[in-house]
């Protein structure tokens, strides 16, 4: 399995439906993981996760944590403070 077989949409969306773990809505890469391995239907390696997520920041469509420190994200959409996760020059369209 590679990436690019997560659609963008459905790893977004399985963020998105994770469990909040703060107020202003960041979800762990615990939870990000388990919904998404519930909606895929079978077991997702952690470094291809973290792979995929890397790749939607890159493209900004997920802010948060990439590098595995802190391991929490949110969609761009929903963020609180573009300043310091996820400026404008990286934000989708």
């Amino acid at each position: 399995m590679q990436c690019k077989d997560i659609p963008d949409a459905t790893f977004l969306d399985a963020v998105r439906t994770a469990p909040a773990s703060s107020a202003i809505g960041w979800r762990n890469r615990w939870d990000v993981h388990e919904a998404l391995e519930a909606v895929m239907g079978h077991e997702i390696p952690s470094n291809l996760l973290m792979a995929k997520a890397r790749r939607l920041e890159s493209r900004g469509l997920l802010g948060g944590c990439t590098c595995g420190c802190r391991g929490d994200w949110h969609p761009s959409d929903e963020c609180g403070d573009r300043t310091y996760c996820c400026p404008p020059r990286t934000m989708a369209a």
